[in-house]
């Protein structure tokens, strides 16, 4: 199955990155007003934090296969109709490309934890972290040439040919995924009232998973709030150099390629909890040391930055992926993968501090917010080490 799984995640992931590269670009070039651009993205967004727990629990109790290919033909159908509209009425009411980003949303929102409780169960031949590893390596290179391809197909035509090139991409990817099928889940059917008690019961009988969630949520609102004021740093640092920040992000995504690429390896001699805390500490250390004038220096900094934040984040996924058992996945990664929706809070937080006290000073609160959190949770997690919760 990971020879479909695999290539049809590509597919999705490089269709989600040139949809929302283009969208953004098209709604500002339509109606030059940065609050939409903030409406478009919390739309996308808010469905992670209201429907979560249900999509876990959807995961639970259907078929994953089928799941997988109802969310990739719901985004196919939804791209393809905006296309169409934008064919007979470029000039659409900005309500269009807001419903259209509550719907990407929505299927964004259960597609995500049934792809991650699908992958302990690929293939034999390949370890729960090699799989989680392979899918962050894959989310990472669509990272990176997703926004290219975007930009590229935007300058050189328009952006109605980058949705269209979205839309094949959806379809590559709902054609790849239609011979996936999965051993359905053994749970006994659940009321609805029962899932949060679960994930309540689950976090309370796992201490250092709890704290491994509550030190993710807190620090998705700081350091990885990154990405939204990097354009920002780079300007005030290198003023007038256009390409910094693009040649910025790239350096962030190699580091991050080069993690999920080595990570397995080194979870073979350091356990998943150090690793976590070691690695959002040196993500912490990293940012600060990007404020650095020196353009050598920032370019090693912002490719540490992507290093050990995907390091964080993919020992994070690999902890609960191996903690959970198949039935329950879907529900409680589903809850793990709520940090993502810190990020858009953080970068408004942050927003408002570069505003007010400069980009500089915003930078060294995140780096310093970052490592502080990551050292009370990691020594919390010492002190509770000896009361048998022990990983």
């Amino acid at each position: 199955m990971a020879r479909y799984f695999f290539p049809s995640s590509f597919f999705l992931f490089l269709g989600n990155w040139i949809g929302h590269i283009t969208l953004n670009w098209y709604v500002y070039t339509l109606y030059h007003n940065a609050i939409y651009l903030g409406l478009i993205n919390f739309f996308r967004l808010v469905p992670i934090l209201l429907i979560s727990v249900w999509a876990g629990a959807l995961a639970d109790r259907c078929n994953r296969g089928k799941l997988l290919k109802i969310t990739i033909s719901t985004s196919l159908l939804l791209t393809t109709l905006l296309c169409f509209l934008i064919f007979l009425n470029g000039e659409l009411p900005i309500i269009v490309f807001l419903l259209y980003s509550l719907g990407k949303g929505v299927m964004g929102a259960i597609e995500t934890p049934v792809r991650q409780s699908v992958l302990p169960d690929l293939t034999e031949r390949l370890t729960t972290t090699q799989a989680v590893s392979y899918h962050s390596f894959i989310i990472n290179i669509c990272r990176s040439i997703g926004p290219a391809i975007a930009g590229f197909v935007i300058a050189g035509y328009n952006a109605q040919i980058s949705f269209n090139i979205q839309a094949i991409a959806y379809f590559i990817s709902l054609m790849m995924c239609l011979p996936l099928k999965f051993k359905p889940s053994h749970l006994v059917k659940e009321k609805e009232t029962m899932n949060t008690k679960f994930v309540f019961n689950y976090f309370s009988n796992n201490k250092i998973g709890a704290r491994i969630f509550l030190t993710s949520l807190f620090i998705m609102a700081t350091g990885f709030t990154y990405t939204s004021l990097l354009p920002v740093l780079t300007d005030k640092t290198f003023p007038e150099q256009v390409t910094m920040f693009g040649s910025a992000m790239t350096c962030a995504a190699i580091g991050g390629i080069i993690a999920t690429m080595i990570l397995p390896k080194v979870l073979e001699s350091i356990s998943m909890v150090k690793m976590y805390y070691f690695s959002s500490i040196l993500f912490g250390i990293s940012l600060l040391v990007s404020i650095s004038p020196n353009m050598i220096i920032f370019f090693i900094s912002v490719f540490l930055i992507g290093l050990f934040s995907q390091w964080a984040r993919t020992t994070n996924r690999i902890y609960f992926q191996h903690r959970v058992k198949s039935e329950h996945r879907g529900k409680i990664l589903s809850v793990v993968m709520m940090d993502r929706g810190m990020i858009p809070l953080g970068a408004m937080i942050m927003s408002f501090l570069t505003e007010y006290i400069g980009i500089i000073e915003t930078f060294i609160i995140m780096g310093l917010s970052t490592v502080i959190i990551t050292l009370v949770f990691g020594m919390m997690n010492r002190q509770r080490k000896n009361g048998g919760n022990v990983v």
